[in-house]
């Protein structure tokens, strides 16, 4: 990763298969670049984790190396790591949220204006490609061998007033066990 500024908020967005079983995959650390990481939210309830863990580059870095370690096993994950310039880096809001059947979704209100609402997703149970909801892109997505799902997406733009509800979604698919969704 290289980024070009001062203090910006560095987000690795991480899903990952793991034991068959709720609450127990889960990523122990994420590191590299010389930052100091920490955990902002993991969603676990089903098998498999989605987790969102955050850094702060106090200078600009030049082809840094972030890793994930996993708490045990040698699962199968994906992680995408993301650099925003101007973010608030001490507060944000984060949200998990999971379901057992239904299309991935979940709603995050706003802390401030000009906030940019983000997820990851695990789908543990089918390699199904992921179709995000109106005014949103999918960033990331693994179909892992694994028969699971990994993804990232994001609102095509920012939320310009502060508590505003916004939604993160899919439109498909619609039905069978989803995974965690993280904001």
């Amino acid at each position: 990763m290289t980024t070009t500024a001062s203090n910006e908020l560095i987000l690795a967005f991480i899903s990952s298969d793991g034991p068959n079983s709720a609450n127990s995959a889960r990523i122990a650390a994420v590191s590299g670049a010389g930052l100091s990481w920490t955990l902002r939210q993991r969603t676990n309830t089903q098998p498999g984790t989605a987790e969102i863990w955050q850094a702060v580059a106090p200078g600009p870095l030049s082809n840094a190396t972030i890793t994930a370690t996993q708490a045990s096993g040698s699962w199968q994950a994906a992680m995408t790591v993301v650099a925003f310039r101007g973010a608030d880096i001490t507060t944000g809001a984060t949200l998990g949220a999971n379901a057992s059947s239904g299309a991935p979704t979940a709603t995050l209100t706003t802390t401030r204006a000009g906030s940019w609402v983000w997820g990851v997703g695990t789908d543990w149970s089918n390699p199904i490609s992921h179709t995000p909801g109106s005014n949103q892109t999918l960033v990331d997505q693994f179909l892992a061998p694994a028969g699971d799902t990994y993804w990232v997406q994001r609102q095509n733009s920012t939320t310009p007033t502060t508590g505003t509800p916004v939604t993160i979604n899919d439109t498909s698919p619609t039905s069978g066990p989803v995974g965690a969704r993280d904001h």
